[in-house]
């Protein structure tokens, strides 16, 4: 008779291997619970000092998000950087309120939320491959740095209020904190436009990245990124509004022009892209090399696109017909409107 000494503990050893290590295809589930606070001064609104109270609960929640994510990655094999890390946990954490409450500390009204934040595996894959192809990490890490130098400009200004001379130096001050909160409030808008664009939900996205841009018209980044929302709704013309506008704002949005390309390749016309994508290589910069060889290889074959219809045009209607923007010299038929060029 065999020995079933081993049994028990071998079956032990399989449940807990079952427990830490969840089965190909279940994803696991990471809850963390996180706290914020913030204390609202001359000038702010209840409205923005809640949302920073949120924003201090969100940033505690993510420290251990990222750990976590970083950790399943590596498990994976998924090649990220650590600002890929955070952008990745920001946007697959699904946060909801548990509590939240207003005291009155002295002069100032103190805010404090509770919040719960879930993360779920099954989400990290598909998220860090979208934003590897939409550079979501340079936006995030520079919406993070946005968000501190905000926080240390209303801090700095609140000291000045305290001290200033007279009510119309009292009053520039808190003008200055509303522009502040303005801006505050349009880039929590245009990162909730991100995790929508990663999520696939370009209305919302739109919704999101519109109000950003009404909070603070000079958002430059919100008009290129609506551009790539409006493109995904085959609202070509709308995306081609926005390029100008965020060029107008900002002239080193160099990114634009590329967007611009792909947007006249999907729409047929051939020499606009071409043209798009010229401006693109001229001012693009080192750090934009995966954008510099999408856009070389799609010139290229745009180029070689152009000169055979060239010829089939010559052939066809002679050599001295005219060339028009979206006459037969400029527009062709390629692949349809299911397949986007290039990246995406």
């Amino acid at each position: 008779m065999k020995s079933t000494k081993w049994i028990v503990p071998l079956c032990c050893l399989a449940l807990w291997l079952v427990g830490v290590f969840p089965a190909v295809g279940h994803a696991a589930v990471k809850e963390i619970i996180a706290e914020g606070n913030y204390s609202m001064g001359d000038g702010e609104t209840p409205a923005t000092a809640e949302e920073r109270a949120l924003l201090d609960a969100k940033r505690t929640a993510l420290e251990e998000a990222g750990t976590y994510v970083q950790s399943y990655s590596a498990t994976q094999n998924y090649q990220l950087t650590a600002d890929e890390v955070q952008v990745v946990a920001a946007g697959i954490m699904e946060v909801s309120v548990l509590e939240k409450k207003r005291t009155l500390e002295g002069n100032a009204i103190h805010f404090w939320v509770k919040i719960r934040a879930v993360i779920t595996t099954d989400n990290i894959e598909s998220m860090a491959g979208k934003l590897k192809s939409m550079s979501m990490a340079e936006d995030y890490q520079k919406l993070q740095q946005d968000y501190a130098q905000s926080q240390q400009e209303v801090a700095d200004l609140k000291r000045q209020i305290g001290q200033a001379n007279n009510e119309t130096e009292k009053q520039q001050l808190q003008n200055r904190i509303a522009q502040n909160e303005n801006e505050f409030q349009a880039n929590l808008r245009f990162e909730l436009g991100d995790q929508k664009m990663a999520g696939h939900q370009y209305d919302e996205a739109i919704a999101a990245y519109t109000e950003a841009i009404a909070l603070n018209p000079q958002f430059g980044q919100a008009y290129l990124r609506r551009e790539i929302a409006f493109f995904y709704r085959d609202k070509y013309r709308s995306a081609l509004q926005d390029f100008d506008a965020a060029l107008n704002i900002d002239g080193h949005l160099t990114l634009a022009y590329f967007e611009k390309g792909q947007v006249y390749e999907r729409m047929g016309y051939r020499r606009r892209a071409i043209e798009a994508y010229r401006d693109f290589l001229a001012r693009a910069t080192p750090d934009q090399q995966e954008y510099i060889v999408i856009a070389k290889r799609n010139l290229r074959r745009l180029e070689e696109t152009d000169e055979a219809i060239n010829l089939f045009t010559a052939w066809v209607y002679g050599p001295d017909m005219p060339y028009r923007p979206g006459g037969p010299s400029d527009r062709w038929h390629e692949g349809g409107r299911e397949r986007r060029s290039g990246r995406y």
